[in-house]
C-alpha cells in the first residue's frame, strides 16, 4: 500500500511540474521581420548596463521594459527599436524540462510568422553559451536567443518561474503574460492577441 502511495504522489509531483513549469533561480541566418537586423540562429548577450529598471512588475497593458542584446560581432539591438512589430519574448533554461517541451512549438510559431514581423526572443536565464548552443543544435531551433547571464531581465520582468513568456503588442505593451508550458491553445491564443488574427 505504501508503495502505491509513494509512486501515486511522484506522479502527482511530476504532473504539476509539467503544467505549471519551472521553479525559477534566484536565479543559413535569416534576418528578422522588418530588416531590423535580429539574426536566427544567433545567441546574443544581454547588455547588462541596458537594462531598464521599472518599479512595479510589468503586467497587461504596460509597456514592456527596455533591455539590449549584443550579436557576437558586436552589434546592438534594444527591445524598443522592435516598435511596430510584434515581438514575443520567452524566459526559459535548458534544464527546465516544460522550456524543452515548448521550445518546439515556439520555433514553428517563429517560422511560420516571421514573415508577418514577428519579433521572438528566447532570453537563457542564467546559463552558459556553451550549454544554450549545444541545446539549438541538438533541437534544431533557429530562433533569436540571448543570455542573461546574471538574470537581470529575468529580475526586472519579474520572472519567478520558467518557462514565463510575454506577448507584446506592436505598440510595445504587454498582451498577454504567461507563466508555465506554453501549449498549442495558450500559444494560439497569445499570437492571436498581437498578430491581431
Amino acid at each position: 500500500m505504501r508503495r502505491w502511495v509513494l509512486w501515486m504522489g511522484i506522479g502527482l509531483l511530476l504532473v504539476a511540474f509539467i503544467l505549471g513549469g519551472c521553479g525559477g533561480k534566484d536565479a543559413s541566418p535569416t534576418p528578422a521581420a522588418g530588416g531590423q537586423g535580429l539574426l536566427a540562429e544567433t545567441v546574443y548577450l544581454v547588455d547588462e548596463r541596458s537594462v531598464e529598471r521599472v518599479a512595479s512588475p510589468p503586467g497587461e497593458g504596460d509597456v514592456a521594459p527596455n533591455f539590449s542584446i549584443v550579436a557576437p560581432d558586436g552589434k546592438k539591438f534594444s527591445l524598443k527599436e522592435f516598435r511596430g512589430h510584434p515581438v514575443i519574448i520567452n524566459f526559459w533554461a535548458t534544464w527546465c524540462p516544460p522550456c524543452r517541451m515548448e521550445m518546439p512549438a515556439l520555433n514553428r510559431a517563429y517560422l511560420a510568422h516571421k514573415d508577418e514581423g514577428l519579433v521572438m526572443i528566447a532570453v537563457d536565464e542564467m546559463e552558459e553559451r556553451e550549454q544554450v548552443e549545444s541545446f539549438r543544435r541538438a533541437m534544431k531551433v533557429v530562433l533569436p536567443m540571448a543570455l542573461d547571464t546574471r538574470g537581470l531581465v529575468g529580475r526586472t520582468y519579474l520572472v519567478r518561474g520558467l518557462p514565463t513568456t510575454f506577448f507584446i503588442r506592436k505598440d510595445g505593451t504587454i498582451a498577454v503574460r504567461w507563466t508555465g508550458m506554453l501549449r498549442e491553445s495558450s500559444l494560439d491564443m497569445g499570437l492571436k492577441a498581437i498578430l491581431g488574427q
